[in-house]
């Protein structure tokens, strides 16, 4: 086993940071990377969710070039489809929301929030939205929306507007 030395106090924190932002990274948001690096047996194309999940107004999962069916390490199964938003193409997951989060929905919301660096904040008619930008573009968006997780990887950034219209359209 290789053992790591850490030569000022705080390399260790940085260190078990950045495992941590990895861990998080494979699972929600992070699905982009990990739908390029799973094997077959992780990823299933036109998988049918087990709950009734959200697509935009006016166009069905067929158009969308159907579901894949993601198993994130912790074996939570999440569903993505991918769409395109003002000419930026974006990647929408959604799964139940998870135990904790139906006891605690703001302050769990928020700690997500908080991991993605998603601390702008929007209101798309009273549903509570969570935006981190990085600094090359891409986008990351987090919500909930009728007892879902829907977490959004853009590739491009969007308008707050352009957000508000796309999340108000998920039916």
């Amino acid at each position: 086993m290789m053992m790591i030395r850490f030569k000022k106090p705080h390399s260790k924190r940085l260190f078990i940071s950045a495992i941590v932002m990895i861990v998080i990274g494979s699972v929600g948001l992070g699905y982009g990377t990990y739908l390029a690096r799973s094997s077959q047996a992780d990823i299933e194309k036109n998988g049918t969710p087990n709950f009734a999940p959200v697509l935009p107004a006016g166009k069905t999962i067929e158009q969308l070039g159907g579901w894949q069916k993601l198993t994130s390490p912790s074996g939570d199964a999440f569903y993505v489809f991918v769409d395109s938003v003002a000419g930026v193409s974006v990647n929408v997951s959604q799964q139940p929301l998870p135990g904790k989060f139906k006891n605690n929905l703001t302050n769990e919301m928020t700690n997500l929030a908080r991991a993605y660096n998603a601390n702008v904040k929007l209101d798309a008619n009273g549903t509570k939205v969570y935006v981190g930008t990085s600094a090359k573009g891409p986008q990351s968006v987090i919500f909930s929306k009728k007892g879902l997780l829907v977490l959004i990887k853009s590739w491009a950034t969007l308008e707050d507007g352009t957000w508000i219209t796309y999340i108000n359209s998920l039916q």
